[in-house]
């Protein structure tokens, strides 16, 4: 496939402020075959106008309008309507760096066995302008020992690369088949890349450059009362212990202990930012 089309799918609601530096970030790409997916969830901001203004510009941006629905059924129509080879999610207040789909399909083209590719981020902190590379080590491949889930929960508990639907590259065959559960409002990404990969066998490839700019300090992005709630990680830990099956193994039980312990952490430190904000 020597110019495979990407869909690029963005939910947008109310992010007048960050949308056009957003859509500015996906019309330079160096990649061009493109189909831009705009999801409107009913925006009641500049949103609308500003949509309207780039559909001007640019041929390959999609437009669809729906009554405020929740992110996870905006990107479940996005999916619906993605006519690509490939598909990435982008969050509307972000941003992605102009090779950023050019280097996620290298491996695609490289190794045919390539399942997912995956970026690092540069975290951005808009009240100080201070920024944060993550996720720019390698990752540990596989052992002789693991399954293909003891490898994906290795993953979650070591670093949070797999956790956002965002970062990432996916096979649209393999994407269109799955939708985001709009049921929930938290962690619904990370079930999303683990319905993924549980449909997927091959490999997933880590590019070590911070090509996805996530913006942190939007009103999107800051903490939510979500997280701030531990009934939301015990449903996601739930959701995890049904995607793993009824018989871990020992060491996927390992994981999971460590997994749930990885989230309390960071339920306390979404308190404590929380607690901050106010």
């Amino acid at each position: 496939m020597s110019n495979p089309k990407v869909s690029i799918i963005i939910p947008i609601y109310n992010t007048a402020e960050r949308l056009s530096g957003c859509l500015d970030s996906v019309l330079n790409q160096t990649h061009r075959n493109l189909e831009i997916i705009l999801v409107d969830d009913g925006s009641t901001d500049d949103s609308p106008a500003i949509i309207q203004t780039y559909t001007q510009k640019d041929s390959r941006i999609k437009v669809i309008t729906q009554k405020n629905q929740g992110q996870s059924a905006a990107r479940n129509r996005g999916l619906k309507q993605a006519t690509g080879d490939f598909i990435s999610f982008l969050d509307s207040d972000d941003a992605i760096k102009s090779n950023f789909i050019q280097k996620l399909l290298a491996p695609y083209t490289k190794n045919p066995q390539t399942i997912l590719t995956v970026c690092g981020i540069t975290r951005k902190f808009l009240k100080t302008g201070q920024t944060e590379r993550l996720y720019l080590s390698p990752s540990r491949p596989p052992q002789k020992s693991d399954t293909k889930k003891s490898y994906i929960l290795r993953l979650l508990t070591t670093d949070g690369r797999l956790y956002s639907s965002v970062n990432k590259l996916y096979r649209a065959d393999i994407a269109q088949k799955l939708k985001f559960d709009e049921s929930l409002n938290f962690a619904e990404d990370t079930k999303f890349v683990l319905d993924y990969l549980q449909h997927a066998d091959g490999q997933i490839s880590f590019i070590l450059e911070p090509l996805y700019i996530y913006n942190f300090g939007t009103k999107t992005s800051t903490i939510n009362q979500s997280a701030i709630n531990w009934s939301n990680w015990l449903i996601s830990y739930r959701n995890l212990k049904t995607w793993l099956g009824p018989k871990p193994t020992l060491k996927e039980s390992c994981c999971l202990k460590l997994i749930l312990l990885r989230w309390r952490i960071s339920y306390y430190r979404s308190k404590l930012r929380a607690k901050k904000s106010n």
